[in-house]
């Protein structure tokens, strides 16, 4: 696996469970390189990979497979084994957007695969890809969620805005309007500090994705997991992760029916609305759990080379360098 720039967040905490599984695949030997210079901080998700030894400075001379995410890994890969080599690539795809499907992950072939509904929704209208696009599905299990204290009675609001800080702000400013106090997420935060945060607080108020990005889902199963009451903003496309009424409420973005919303998951008199949606999210969460996403990952790893040829196949032009 390449990790030429590697971040700390959700993301990145997925991809590190995919390169468990091809740790624990029988079929399979693994490796992470980064670059020499990387420094790994101990919130990060990759800092187990790296206590354990499986994070190299020295990539793996010929391959049987690269896994790739981002263009900085396509451009890393580029320079060390040569922009025609003909080794094997898997593509796990993130986002709609330059910084997942730049240098050149385009015009090379590769196995490319969706990292959930929501990534894989954002090329229905407009289908860049030659080769066929798999999808995994996305889960959390509750097990990988740390045990936190009994939630404080102080009824703060937890705004996760990191895609959107001024709608976020103006959520927390309404929210003022009737006297709720509320923390606000601006720029991404360590998964710890994240899961905490959801843990304990009253309500969690989660964000649409930037444009040209999209939720894996980990956010709001983790409010699902702490049982902590839900509040969306509308997505587009929908990845039908929440249900407005089973497991959250889901409302537009106007900034007061935000606010609104998770106001009325405060008020002791809505308490069988709030216990209505724990139960949904407790029970979409076992529908969700990494069972399913860790089998259709180890079927992909071992039938790779039939997927390979199918995108060489749809790569007629290039076939020749790469076959």
């Amino acid at each position: 696996m390449v990790a030429a720039n590697p971040a700390h967040g959700s993301i990145a905490s997925k991809i590190c469970h995919f390169f468990d599984y091809a740790t624990a695949n029988q079929a399979c030997r693994a490796q992470v390189w980064m670059p020499a210079e990387t420094h790994i901080p101990n919130h990060s998700p990759w800092f187990p990979l790296l206590q354990a030894g499986r994070i190299k400075k020295q990539p793996i001379f010929q391959p049987n497979l690269i896994l790739l995410s981002d263009a900085a890994d396509w451009h890393a890969a580029s320079h060390i084994y040569g922009s025609k080599n003909s080794i094997p690539k898997l593509h796990l795809i993130c986002g709609n957007n330059l910084r997942y499907l730049g240098h050149q992950a385009l015009n090379n072939p590769a196995i490319r695969v969706a990292m959930g509904n929501g990534i894989a929704n954002l090329f229905e209208k407009t289908y860049i890809f030659k080769e066929p696009l798999h999808t995994l599905p996305i889960g959390l299990d509750q097990e990988d969620l740390p045990t936190v204290n009994q939630k404080p009675n102080n009824y703060e609001i937890l705004i996760l805005s990191d895609s959107n800080p001024s709608l976020g702000l103006a959520i927390q400013q309404n929210l003022e309007r009737f006297g709720l106090r509320s923390a606000c997420e601006l720029s991404t935060w360590p998964t710890t500090k994240l899961q905490q945060a959801i843990a304990m607080a009253a309500v969690v108020v989660i964000l649409a994705p930037a444009p040209g990005q999209a939720s894996l889902g980990l956010r709001r199963l983790t409010a699902m997991g702490y049982q902590t009451p839900l509040v969306c903003e509308e997505m587009h496309p929908d990845d039908k992760l929440c249900k407005d009424g089973f497991n959250c409420l889901i409302t537009s973005s106007n900034p007061a029916s935000l606010a609104a919303a998770a106001a009325s998951l405060i008020d002791p008199t809505n308490i069988q609305l709030q216990r209505k949606l724990i139960d949904g999210g407790l029970a979409t969460l076992v529908r969700h759990r990494r069972t399913r996403e860790r089998l259709e990952f180890n079927q992909l790893l071992n039938s790779y080379q039939q997927h390979w040829n199918t995108a060489c196949a749809c790569n007629p032009e290039q076939a020749s360098n790469q076959l």
